[in-house]
């Protein structure tokens, strides 16, 4: 039984192994030198890391996070952060939920940025479906889609805080937008906390359920009140630098308030 099992073993990891190489889609090892070095650093990093589209080692990296419910003003401060934050061209990495997450990815295209999805499931396909357009953009921009789960591994609620101790841990900061109390974005922040890496939250409304996960955040010191993208910039000692490419409006949000 024992080597049966065994082969069976070696069996759907050569299976795996040939259905990713036939949708490009990359291992990398633990160890080996083109596995990101932020989350190597991490406590518990995933032993293997599947990644499709163009990963590389960006010189900073931001991950922004929030609710997948979010409000009007939510989205319009993911936009304009987002925006504003480009001017140091860090990689924003996220999760690819719809809400805050999916403002974020968008915006960061917009502003010519790199961006990485983060997902809880195989690379065959992107989830959520009505996020998939923004996800093939993410590749075809010379972004990536990472998952620590095989191909034809399907999303399950458990594998949704395994990945965000990735996005965390690919993070040099986290940025909170708008995230409740018992959040994936609140678990985000903290692990992030947890692995030394600075994280800001934006505050908002005390009645608002979607505030008071970042309230919480600045009240526990897991995160630092952000009240301006360059207060942001200083705490990181992120300089400027060259224009991004592509540089574009603000997104639809933020665009109609200007307006």
């Amino acid at each position: 039984p024992w080597a049966k099992t065994v082969r069976q073993q070696l069996y759907e990891l050569e299976r795996a192994h040939e259905q990713h190489e036939a949708h490009g889609v990359r291992t990398l090892l633990l160890g080996e030198a083109d596995y990101p070095k932020r989350l190597a650093e991490i406590p518990d990093p995933p032993k293997v890391l599947y990644v499709k589209g163009r990963m590389y080692a960006p010189p900073r990296t931001l991950g922004v996070v929030g609710t997948r419910g979010p409000s009007a003003d939510g989205l319009l401060l993911a936009e304009y952060w987002v925006h504003e934050l480009a001017l140091a061209q860090p990689c924003v990495v996220s999760g690819l939920a719809l809400g805050i997450d999916a403002a974020a990815h968008e915006e960061a295209l917009r502003s010519g940025l790199t961006t990485w999805a983060v997902l809880a499931h195989g690379l065959e396909t992107a989830h959520p479906s009505r996020n998939g357009r923004l996800a093939e953009r993410i590749l075809s921009e010379g972004g990536a889609w990472i998952s620590e789960w095989p191909f034809g591994t399907p999303p399950r609620p458990e594998f949704f805080p395994r990945r965000n101790r990735i996005i965390a841990g690919l993070s040099d900061a986290v940025l909170v937008v708008e995230a409740s109390m018992k959040s994936g974005a609140s678990i985000t922040a903290r692990l992030a906390h947890g692995y030394d890496r600075s994280v800001f939250a934006l505050p908002g409304r005390l009645s608002d359920v979607h505030s008071q996960g970042c309230l919480s955040l600045v009240a526990d010191q897991i995160a630092q009140l952000a009240l301006h993208p360059q207060q942001v910039l200083d705490a990181l000692n992120w300089d400027a630098v060259a224009a991004p490419k592509n540089t574009g409006s603000l997104g639809p949000a933020a665009t109609a308030v200007l307006d």
